[in-house]
């Protein structure tokens, strides 16, 4: 007679019982990776939960039927054909992030007992390369910058003054309440939400005038609180404000309106439009800038946040007074 695989399973499983008193755990594919989702949700933030969800959601999707089956199942065939068809429907970029978040889900399945192997560990990220007509991501001109501030409105000069003249991302701007800034030291303390690093930037001129110009009275209020509410619905993510910033890119001539097809569907599961210019241009002009200036490269990265092996090396303070030297090197964009 030939046993089913349940039938096996139960076989196994009571002998297991029987040699070490206790039942033999297994988890299928879903109800593992469900799990998984669920406690990371108190360990991450909700921009970066819903990037993992995006990746597991693509490898349920992926498995059909399989997916209900049991966890020891899934080959490194499998995550290495949805990495190629991930990085053919949307981006190479978008396959290896999917790809290293998986991994560390396996890795967890292995440390739970459920497998044997990490099957994401034997499948390598793809090399990006670029075509030879795709635009490169650069910074903005001073004129570029000028014309860009003219035509920005509301919260929106503060987003662009603080992006260029701090160097940090749209989203952790955008998340700033007034408890993060020290007006009177002129300073800014907040986690970054990329990398977890706990950063201290001083505030440079320009930014520091706005901030005063508009500050709180409520020191939990956020600084920016149409930004703030834009990326809280929006999951914690910043896409909407992205689109936004684009929308005033083409408003100052800056670049094309994006055909309206080329923004259909959400997230990470749609083909990302690249554009020579975006709201991360401002941290390539903070960077260009401080480069330039002949500030170190350990207190440049410091300040942008840049993870790397220089850092982790040289980087055990970089006390204050030496960003504060290296941010008064900036140009002020908005002297007349």
């Amino acid at each position: 007679m030939k046993l089913t695989e349940a039938q096996a399973r139960k076989v196994v499983s009571d002998i297991f019982e029987q040699i070490h008193g206790e039942q033999l755990y297994h988890a299928t594919v879903r109800k593992f990776l469900t799990d998984w989702m669920t406690n990371k949700k108190s360990e991450t933030s909700p921009g970066t939960h819903k990037r993992y969800q995006n990746a597991v959601d693509k490898l349920l999707v992926f498995l059909g039927d399989r997916a209900d089956r049991d966890i020891a199942y899934v080959h490194k065939r499998d995550l290495a054909a949805l990495r190629d068809k991930t990085a053919a429907e949307l981006s190479v970029s978008t396959a290896n992030t999917d790809l290293k978040i998986l991994r560390v889900a396996f890795h967890q399945a292995v440390i739970d007992g459920l497998r044997l192997d990490n099957p994401g560990a034997a499948v390598r990220t793809l090399e990006e390369r670029k075509a030879s007509n795709a635009p490169e991501r650069r910074p903005f001109t001073e004129k570029e910058l000028k014309t860009l501030l003219a035509v920005a409105d509301g919260e929106w000069e503060g987003l662009i003054l603080g992006g260029l003249y701090t160097g940090q991302r749209l989203g952790d701007l955008a998340s700033l309440t007034g408890r993060r800034i020290d007006l009177a030291e002129e300073l800014l303390t907040f986690r970054s939400q990329k990398t977890g690093r706990d950063m201290v930037i001083p505030i440079a001129g320009p930014f520091l005038a706005y901030l005063k110009k508009h500050q709180s009275r409520d020191p939990d209020a956020p600084v920016f609180p149409k930004a703030h509410e834009e990326r809280k619905e929006a999951d914690g993510e910043s896409r909407r404000l992205s689109a936004q910033f684009h929308a005033l890119l083409v408003k100052a001539k800056l670049t094309d309106a994006r055909p309206k097809d080329k923004n259909s569907g959400r997230g990470h599961s749609v083909k990302r439009t690249v554009s020579e210019l975006s709201f991360h241009s401002l941290r390539h002009n903070t960077t260009s800038w401080l480069k330039k200036a002949g500030v170190p490269e350990s207190v440049v990265r410091d300040i942008i946040g840049h993870e790397s092996e220089l850092v982790s090396r040289n980087y055990t303070h970089v006390d204050d007074a030496t960003k504060r030297k290296a941010i008064r090197n900036l140009p002020y964009i908005t002297a007349a």
